[in-house]
């Protein structure tokens, strides 16, 4: 692969990217304290960091194979922390990324509102880490095909709608690009059958 970022419209996407926000900033305190936060459901592990830099080596040279390891992280950090976990949710917003690299757009947005709402619930609607995903699942969906972001519009807006803060803001902008989509359609060529 080459040095360019895997996906430009959330800008570079690097090993903070994978771990999330929390993996970089250092610890201090006891090793007692440092295993507290372990348990804390707005931080990542070390060892969860780890697997996430393994599927990020692998989806540089092998997309099914990152999907099988992050689908295998999904399912034991969800049974280990829940749904409510920013383990968990970090690892579904790599497989929200990952089913967009597979070009499957339709379960790509289907991972990324799941992920919005997830946050939402964990953090508030009006967090930073809400707002973020956001961004991302508008990103996302603002660089799908028109087809595709034609079709799959009235999702996001119903969920960026229901998760308020940064969400409420993206729908007048979403509507706005949907309706320049819909405007730009080529028009059925005379004597096709509709």
């Amino acid at each position: 692969m080459t040095d360019q970022p895997l996906f430009r419209p959330w800008g570079v996407v690097d090993p903070r990217f994978w771990a999330g926000a929390e993996a970089d900033e250092p610890t201090a305190g006891s090793p007692a304290e440092n295993a507290v936060a372990v348990d804390d459901p707005t931080t990542v592990s070390d060892g969860v960091a780890g697997q996430l830099a393994e599927i990020q080596a692998a989806a540089a040279v092998d997309l099914a194979r990152a999907n099988i390891l992050a689908e295998e992280l999904d399912a034991t950090t969800t049974a280990a922390r829940g749904e409510a976990h920013i383990e968990t949710i970090r690892i579904r917003e790599v497989r929200a990324y990952l089913t967009l690299l597979t070009g499957h757009h339709e379960s790509a947005v289907a991972w990324y509102l799941h992920v919005v709402r997830l946050h939402a619930d964990l953090h508030g609607p009006e967090h930073p880490e809400t707002d973020l995903a956001v961004r991302r699942a508008y990103s996302m969906w603002k660089a799908l095909p028109a087809p595709d972001a034609a079709r799959v519009a009235g999702g996001l807006i119903e969920v960026f709608t229901e998760v308020k803060g940064a969400g409420i803001r993206a729908v007048p902008r979403m509507r706005e690009h949907l309706q320049q989509l819909l405007e730009n359609r080529d028009p059925v060529p005379r004597g096709s059958a509709c």
